[in-house]
């Protein structure tokens, strides 16, 4: 029989309605967010508001297969820290904090789980976490992505800066989209947009692709934004979310239809010929 829950969202249900909902909806999203600065004309909640959005899209499209769990609201944002109000947890903090919630779910039956994380920051953590809980939970499938890099293709239609990134165009424009109180319109500025506006060793650190050289952002923009804020847009914003939604849903509409994970590897041996 259909199942029409009250809401996909974990923390908005009682236990009784989980129980019932559990084995329809056989995949747990586990937003990841950040409490980072975005620049003079974004909020800090931004990453966080944009993975949170992003989640419950995908889990209305696909209801009631998906549910959600309460967004992790602080990334890792050390090179941030220059910009007052950044909260930053430690890459083995997070990591231990997605571990135990993802560890949670299979404790209670989930064995499908989707990582999104909102926050760039994070992905190494991320990378880590998720080899983890495979070692840990042989029978569990997990698979994670950004939000941004889902749809890297438009991006570089829809992107006008040469060096974009943190607070530009892209992610403001997501931003008016996903949350129109995220954004200051008035106080939006140009950041880095050009190989120009960086110092040398920001120029070296985006010289050489597949080269990784991090640089704080307050080593790259005195603003802590990178690409032009001004040129984003809400038709922009609709674009990349709905495109990213539809592509997440995708994968996960096949995701779905996995058979279940084997605690050991069924291997074959190709017998050898006698010489």
């Amino acid at each position: 029989m259909p199942i029409a829950p009250r809401s996909h969202r974990l923390a908005d249900l009682t236990w009784p309605e989980i129980d019932d909902l559990r084995p329809h909806a056989p995949v747990a999203i586990v937003p990841l967010g950040a409490t980072e600065q975005h620049g003079h004309g974004l909020a800090q909640r931004t990453d966080t508001t944009r993975a949170e959005v992003v989640a419950d899209l995908v889990a209305q499209h696909l209801s009631p297969k998906v549910v959600v769990t309460p967004v992790i609201p602080v990334g890792v944002s050390e090179h941030h820290m220059a910009f007052p109000g950044t909260l930053t947890l430690s890459p083995i903090t997070l990591q231990q904090v997605i571990v135990e919630l993802v560890t949670s779910l299979h404790r209670h039956g989930w064995r499908k789980v989707y990582v999104l994380t909102g926050h760039g920051g994070n992905n190494a953590t991320v990378e880590v976490a998720v080899t983890r809980l495979r070692t840990d939970l042989p029978d569990l499938h997990i698979a994670w992505s950004g939000i941004t890099p889902v749809v890297s293709d438009l991006v570089s239609k829809l992107s006008e800066s040469r060096i974009g990134g943190h607070s530009s165009e892209i992610e403001t424009s997501q931003a008016m989209f996903a949350d129109p109180d995220l954004v200051l319109p008035e106080r939006l500025t140009p950041g880095s947009s050009t190989f120009d506006d960086l110092d040398q060793a920001g120029k070296l650190s985006r010289s050489r692709p597949g080269i990784h050289f991090p640089q704080s952002y307050h080593d790259l923009s005195k603003t802590g934004t990178l690409g032009d804020a001004t040129k984003s847009s809400v038709e922009i914003g609709a674009r990349l979310v709905e495109a990213t939604v539809e592509r997440i849903s995708g994968f996960l509409q096949d995701f779905l239809d996995l058979p279940e994970r084997q605690s050991a590897p069924t291997l074959t041996r190709i017998p050898q010929e006698t010489p």
